[in-house]
């Protein structure tokens, strides 16, 4: 939380900080150690969600896709290229984190609002309510599209060597319960 602060503040036009550490002591000397935690609530609000939400998207992609890819390499499609694992968890993660980066980005709004303006805004109920009446509804999607390329971008790429590690240790597992004195390196 505390670089997410000083990163939202230093960025913003809201404030006029000529460095990161002028952008610290300045949070400090003004708002104490409980500045740095500004909107930790709206923050646990999003991730709690976005990370059971994308994982749930994402099984559900990577098997819907294998599945689909699997039942058009019949022999009627013999031709067909298969796609390869890669391809699919990469796939899978795009698809996952822009869905759940879509459902969770209200509370990513409030977040931000509460660690620019935190003396405006207050708490997440308070900065729900403001937004709402000053900025309506399109409010809580504010930023969408960047998180959302971001999101996705980030975990195709997690994701896809994490599967990818996780194959690569399943088949050297699987190697070595095969021949068990056969030098593995």
């Amino acid at each position: 939380m505390p670089m997410t602060v000083i990163k939202v503040r230093y960025e913003s036009s809201f404030y006029t900080y000529k460095s990161i550490s002028s952008a610290t002591s300045s949070i400090f000397k003004q708002e104490g150690i409980r500045g740095f935690f500004t909107g930790f609530g709206a923050t646990a609000i999003r991730d709690a969600p976005y990370a059971g939400l994308y994982v749930v998207f994402y099984e559900s992609c990577k098997t819907r896709l294998n599945n689909a890819f699997t039942n058009s390499n019949t022999a009627e499609h013999s031709n067909a290229s298969m796609v390869s694992g890669t391809t699919i968890n990469a796939t899978s993660g795009v698809i996952a984190a822009g869905s759940a980066t879509a459902i969770t980005n209200p509370f990513d709004a409030v977040k931000t609002r509460l660690q620019l303006m935190p003396q405006k805004y207050g708490n997440s109920l308070k900065a729900t309510r403001l937004m709402l009446k000053e900025d309506g509804l399109r409010s809580f999607f504010d930023g969408l599209g960047l998180r959302m390329g971001r999101k996705a971008l980030s975990s195709a790429l997690a994701w896809t060597v994490y599967e990818e590690l996780i194959g690569r240790a399943e088949r050297r597992f699987v190697e070595e319960v095969q021949h068990p004195t056969a030098a593995v390196i």
